[in-house]
């Protein structure tokens, strides 16, 4: 195994103390009266975060346009960039790319939520991040996540129902949102795997929950596309409600009940007990009769697959919420 060993010393009569890395402390410029956190890992061991890593300078990345390109492309490597964790990102632009920098700006400005343009000018752009962004917690943009999907299946249902195009067309545009918060917690994601400081700074206790909440945000922002597909189809060709309605309504309320789990207290029993109605459901709805309506049949899978993701999302909150715990099933045992 690599790394130092040391021996714990005993001070003070009870207190246990190690020392640290003589070369390590002077990377960092750590001094005596410098705070460090401590933190418990699963598996008993500790990790020590100087608290003046947090307050380092964030990652600078630098984007060159040469030569006219498709927007596109340019909007795709800005996005790796801003996922990759840059809290900067200086954009230049050659005399023959000028063209490029309205356009550019204006997708920061509707396709990014934490990062704002703090300087401008022919040649360039300089993009930052916003602190109070910065800091938002996984979870909390999973609930925003889960909010919106929620107001737009509502609105879905609604707009099917009286047969509201406009409304059904401002549903298809709320997908965006839902994007530029999915978005948000990829880069959120990235940032806490590269840091144990920024993962506590994001509320994230255990290192393994960060792949409960990649599963989370893609299951969620899933949703949101089998929404706006059910939408389009409806414009294509008018679906058949008496189908599609109480399927939707069925998974409104699994969406309400899990929603419920991620911002509210849980227990092991809700969890599994939500687990299983929405896999019973998915199991009885697609033994049901094919229907012979193409658009009623592309938008009933769609709205089994909404439920579905519903049971992924709930799986993961399981995950996060039930390890390292006891959970006793049966009638008459004491419950943990």
């Amino acid at each position: 195994m690599r790394g130092e060993t040391r021996k714990v010393q005993l001070t003070g009569g009870a207190t246990l103390i190690v020392s640290l890395p003589k070369e390590w402390a002077r990377r960092i410029a750590l001094s005596p009266g410098d705070e460090v956190i401590v933190v418990t890992q699963p598996d008993d061991t500790l990790v020590v975060i100087p608290k003046k890593l947090g307050k380092r300078a964030g990652v600078v990345a630098e984007l060159a346009i040469n030569q006219p390109v498709a927007v596109e492309e340019v909007e795709k490597l800005f996005m790796t960039l801003y996922i990759g964790g840059a809290e900067t990102i200086i954009v230049r632009f050659s005399p023959q790319a000028m063209g490029l920098r309205r356009q550019i700006k204006d997708f920061i400005r509707r396709r990014v939520v934490d990062m704002e343009i703090v300087e401008e000018a022919s040649d360039r752009l300089v993009v930052q991040s916003m602190v109070s962004a910065t800091e938002l917690a996984v979870s909390d943009i999973a609930g925003k996540m889960m909010r919106l999907v929620g107001n737009m299946l509502s609105d879905l249902l609604a707009g099917l129902e009286r047969d509201d195009v406009a409304l059904l067309k401002d549903v298809i545009e709320r997908d965006d949102e839902v994007d530029r918060l999915y978005w948000l917690m990829e880069r959120q994601l990235k940032r806490a795997a590269m840091s144990r400081y920024v993962m506590l700074e994001l509320k994230i206790d255990d290192p393994r929950d960060i792949v409960e909440f990649v599963i989370i945000s893609k299951s969620i922002e899933r949703m949101a596309d089998h929404i706006c597909r059910i939408a389009y189809v409806n414009q294509e060709e008018k679906v058949d409600m008496r189908v599609l309605s109480p399927i939707l309504t069925n998974v409104a309320e699994f969406l309400k009940q899990a929603e419920t789990l991620l911002v509210g207290e849980s227990t092991p029993r809700k969890i599994a007990e939500l687990q299983g109605e929405i896999a019973a459901w998915s199991q009885r709805v697609r033994k049901e009769e094919v229907l012979s309506d193409p658009a009623t049949s592309i938008a009933k899978e769609s709205a089994v697959r909404i439920g579905e993701y519903i049971g992924d999302i709930v799986e993961s909150l399981g995950r996060i919420m039930l390890k390292d715990k006891t959970i006793v099933l049966g009638e008459g045992m004491p419950q943990q």
